[in-house]
């Protein structure tokens, strides 16, 4: 095989892992069964919170709405009057990371963003699932200079949306 090709192939790839990195959903691990599924009938309010209080405020409020509009996109159809979900999310890792000392130094300035996602049904908050998402990157290089944790929270909101309506 010809080594200009070759390395051109290989370098393909490798841009297609990374792209895919960022941007791959997380799986969830299960703690607690899904005993129901959103539907598009049904009203879904997210709040979000840390235990160590290092994302703020606005990024977390940002973080609840992504992941109900998430959540409300890819819905599976419902008919009725609908149910009423709450979805808290508890942040137990958050990193912004650092795209210069992931570039200069591998394995560095890594982006984290974990946590613990519990469906109530309301209004008698009765939980009907629980379930740990985390997501990570640490990949450096020019790619890893233009991922932000706006890109991750983005990924994790989808995540997050995947698991609540079924989509695994």
């Amino acid at each position: 095989m010809n080594p200009l090709l070759f390395r051109s192939l290989s370098a393909c790839v490798l841009a297609i892992a990374f792209v895919s990195c960022a941007t791959s959903t997380p799986r969830p691990v299960v703690v607690v069964p899904l005993s129901a599924t959103v539907t598009s009938a049904d009203r879904v309010h997210t709040t979000v919170n840390t235990v160590d209080g290092r994302m703020p405020v606005i990024e977390r409020q940002m973080l609840a709405e992504r992941i109900t509009q998430r959540v409300q996109s890819l819905a599976q159809p419902g008919v009725g009057a609908g149910r009423s979900y709450e979805l808290a999310v508890t942040i137990t890792r958050y990193a912004r990371g650092n795209g210069i000392a992931r570039t200069l130094l591998p394995g560095t300035g890594q982006i984290h963003l974990d946590g613990v996602v519990t469906v109530y049904r309301m209004p008698g908050r009765t939980r009907v699932g629980e379930f740990i998402l985390n997501k990570a990157f640490i990949v450096g290089g020019l790619y890893g200079v233009s991922i932000s944790m706006n890109t991750i929270a983005n990924t994790y909101a989808q995540a997050v949306a995947e698991a609540v309506c079924g989509w695994r």
